[in-house]
């Protein structure tokens, strides 16, 4: 047998110890897709996805759009962004949290991507989601049940937990006034780095929120830091909680305006790490599901 010969044999083995190798890792990461699909009421307590990626960042990444808060035009001293999103079906009720983002618009909202979704992974029916921002332990917030118009969520490649959600709002004053012209809106960014004061605020019907009814009615605060990670933000020993989804995380948050900037959402807890974690937007994406969700491409 020459060298040659013997060379040929080695690389042709190899290939047929590595290729079904790579099939091996397709096939788990579509299974890990598909587990991703489930409502706020089955929510993910470890999520394999995250054992390849749990790595800290070595820096900062830096990105250029930092759009500011928005001052309610109705009433500037009384800031309301933050809401309960309802999902009502025949058999149960469950939330999440959304919250109402600066944009031309006026109408848009962030949540998580997992509560937008039923158990086949299939975007909810849109007559079943309403937005009531403002709500705290009543029937509905200052503006009552909003309607959701459209939503656009980005491919489930396992580090997208978030969404852009556009709301059918009404002015009840028929003066033709958009949805942050009432409530406020977030400032949002894509410029946090590594151990950022931040204020996530949510629903919660258990979890580790301090000061908290965690029964899923009352909104309630956190304020810490959170760790940057390769594709996500952390929080380290505090599950936020069923009903905190989509749970904006806020930077330089205002206790006098009720506004900072919003820069994730909640998407789960890691019981086995003990992280709460949300994931990085990618800025084009986010910018490309913002754009197809407003008339004319005007963000």
């Amino acid at each position: 047998m020459n060298k040659k010969f013997s060379f040929c044999l080695l690389i042709a083995l190899i290939a047929m110890i590595v290729i079904p190798s790579i099939a091996s890792v397709i096939s788990q990461r579509n299974n890990i897709s598909n587990a991703l699909a489930f409502r706020p009421s089955k929510r993910i307590k470890e999520a394999s996805r995250f054992k390849n990626k749990y790595k800290r960042s070595k820096g900062n990444k830096i990105r250029s759009n930092v759009i500011e808060p928005f001052v309610s035009v109705v009433n500037p001293n009384h800031n309301y962004p933050i809401g309960r999103l309802f999902f009502a079906d025949e058999s149960e009720e469950i939330s999440c949290t959304a919250n109402v983002i600066n944009t031309s618009n006026g109408n848009i909202g962030l949540t998580a991507a997992h509560c937008l979704l039923d158990d086949n992974g299939n975007p909810l029916n849109l007559s079943l989601i309403s937005f009531s921002p403002g709500y705290d332990n009543r029937t509905n917030g200052p503006l009552g049940d909003i309607p959701v118009a459209d939503i656009a969520i980005p491919l489930q490649d396992n580090n997208n937990d978030y969404a852009l959600v556009r709301f059918a709002f009404n002015d009840p004053d028929r003066r033709g006034a958009r949805l942050q012209d009432y409530t406020g809106a977030l400032g949002w960014r894509f410029d946090i780095g590594n151990i950022e004061q931040t204020s996530v605020f949510g629903y919660p019907g258990d979890g580790d929120m301090e000061d908290c009814a965690r029964d899923g009615r009352h909104l309630c605060k956190w304020q810490g830091i959170t760790e940057l990670y390769d594709t996500f933000y952390s929080i380290s020993n505090v599950d936020l909680g069923d009903g905190a989804s989509g749970g904006p995380y806020i930077s330089q948050y205002d206790i006098e305006t009720n506004l900072g900037y919003v820069y994730a959402v909640f998407g789960v807890y890691l019981t086995g790490s003990k992280l709460s974690v949300a994931d990085i937007w990618e800025e084009n994406i986010f910018l490309g599901l913002l754009l197809s969700m407003t008339p004319n491409n005007i963000i």
